[in-house]
């Protein structure tokens, strides 16, 4: 592999700690071992989407109740914050720390699960047109959610 510098990088005061893309694959795996919600995703098979042809899709719709494997970011930046705080995280690690942020989707998802997993609080900022059954989900995760 080849690490080049990319020009376009942010860099600056805005970046200036910005990591490289890791390809550590055993670090994540370690992280998700320690995490008490994570588990593995089952293989689907679907035999009629293409006659004659096994497609076999990841099914993420379980993990972690969120229904998109997009949602799965947040949690996994919140579960690295927990694993920096402690040895064993658990549903008490973060409970003194909130994490608040905009959303109009999965996103806001993640963020409500992965706080929920480890105790913190979650505030979920919600725009006008986000349907309210969707801002019921991010509630039913624990979280705050506010309007804006």
């Amino acid at each position: 592999m080849k690490i080049v510098d990319n020009p376009h990088r942010q860099s600056g005061p805005l970046a200036p700690a910005a990591p490289f893309p890791s390809i550590d694959a055993e670090a994540p795996q370690r992280l998700l071992a320690r995490c008490p919600a994570a588990k593995e995703t089952p293989l689907t098979i679907l035999n009629e989407a293409v006659p004659g042809i096994a497609l076999w899709v990841k099914d993420e719709r379980d993990r972690m109740g969120l229904g998109s494997f997009k949602a799965l970011g947040a949690a996994y930046v919140i579960a690295c914050d927990a694993a920096a705080a402690s040895e064993q995280p658990d549903d008490t690690t973060l409970t003194a720390r909130s994490y608040i942020t905009a959303s109009a989707g999965n996103h806001g998802l993640s963020v409500a699960a992965g706080a929920r997993v480890f105790g913190a609080q979650a505030v979920i900022v919600l725009g006008t047109s986000v349907p309210e059954e969707f801002a019921d989900r991010i509630r039913d995760l624990g979280a705050r959610v506010l309007r804006s």
